[in-house]
């Protein structure tokens, strides 16, 4: 397999698992955002913060240092699978 990828054909394959990496990088942070966001997540099972008031349903975050902790210990984490799947 290796000796079929020569100069533009393994340039094009360089690009394209780069490219599926950092779309993969992405998608985790994406997820992880979302995850952060739940009121299941930071109220009920980290206890990092309640529901605040008002129509929106905002996050109210009273342990800062506490999630800070959590996306710190996940985010090296996150760096690591991701760079795994390439």
């Amino acid at each position: 397999m290796v000796h079929k990828l020569e100069k533009r054909s393994l340039l094009i394959a360089i690009n394209c698992i780069a490219g599926l990496s950092i779309f993969f990088f992405g998608y985790d942070q994406g997820m992880m955002g979302g995850v952060n966001g739940a009121s299941n997540y930071y109220h009920d099972t980290m206890k990092f913060g309640h529901v605040g008031p008002g129509p929106e349903f905002s996050p109210v975050i009273d342990n800062t240092l506490l999630q800070g902790g959590i996306v710190s210990i996940l985010q090296p984490n996150n760096t690591r699978i991701s760079s795994n799947r390439s």
